[in-house]
């Protein structure tokens, strides 16, 4: 059984920023050009309180959070942090796959530590972060990578969560669909009308994809998510990438796990 670790910063770039600048600290901070036409690469927990998120217009986050303070954004400088969070990974594995500058999968079926659990991992990798970058990040343990990032998210921010192969079921089955990646607001409503509010429904519901591909927009992203979910009850899923080279860059526990 695999042992998948899902790593995600939190509010990275702001978080850079506040880390760099005490000034910043317990303020609402927006990463993202001023601008009709820039959307924001980050906002800190203090803005995220005002319903501010990324990929979100300046404009409108402006609107919603009046008293936020921008930040051009310094994509050199998050870079090279980014550099130092991917050196500690190296410590406990090769397996990486990063997803962007702010997170990344790790393969630690076996870890170069030693260590004799995966959530044991991920606990050394965020006390490493904290004590060596004074950032913090949130982590998720599980058998493979669909649920690490479910579980990454779960107990947001500065959190770990793990489940575990013999909790997946319990896990999926009543999750809401609007968890799942991709699905968004609109889907979640079409889904809905289909009488598919949960995994469970999605998982089991017959004919799925002549429903999706009637009646939901952008159906590929759906239909490939109902496929990890049933990869992730069957335990099986495609091979674990070796590469640790970025494929992009954003702006906006049984075996024992």
């Amino acid at each position: 059984m695999r042992k998948v670790v899902h790593v995600d910063m939190d509010a990275f770039y702001a978080s850079v920023e506040q880390r760099d600048n005490p000034d910043l600290r317990g303020k609402p901070v927006i990463v993202a050009w001023k601008g009709n036409r820039s959307v924001v690469c980050a906002a800190s927990y203090e803005a995220r309180a005002f319903g501010v998120r990324s990929a979100m217009p300046a404009k409108r986050a402006e609107r919603l959070c009046p008293d936020a303070i921008f930040i051009a954004p310094d994509f050199t400088r998050y870079r090279a942090v980014s550099g130092d969070v991917r050196a500690i990974f190296m410590r406990h594995t090769d397996l990486i796959e990063p997803l962007s500058l702010d997170e990344a999968y790790l393969d630690v079926t076996t870890n170069k530590t030693g260590l004799p659990t995966a959530t044991l991992v991920a606990r050394t990798i965020r006390e490493q972060i904290r004590k060596e970058l004074n950032l913090t990040a949130s982590a998720g343990v599980a058998p493979n990578k669909f649920l690490a990032k479910l579980a990454s998210d779960w107990k947001k921010p500065d959190g770990l969560f793990v489940i575990r192969p013999d909790e997946v079921d319990a896990f999926l089955v009543p999750l809401a669909v609007g968890k799942l990646p991709g699905v968004g607001k609109v889907n979640e409503e079409k889904l809905a009308k289909l009488g598919i509010k949960t995994v469970g429904e999605l998982s089991s519901a017959r004919n799925l994809s002549m429903n999706l591909a009637a009646t939901v927009c952008a159906s590929t992203n759906l239909r490939g998510g109902w496929m990890r979910i049933q990869s992730s009850r069957t335990g099986r899923q495609s091979p674990y990438p070796s590469r640790t080279r970025s494929k992009k860059m954003s702006c906006w526990q049984t075996p024992n796990l």
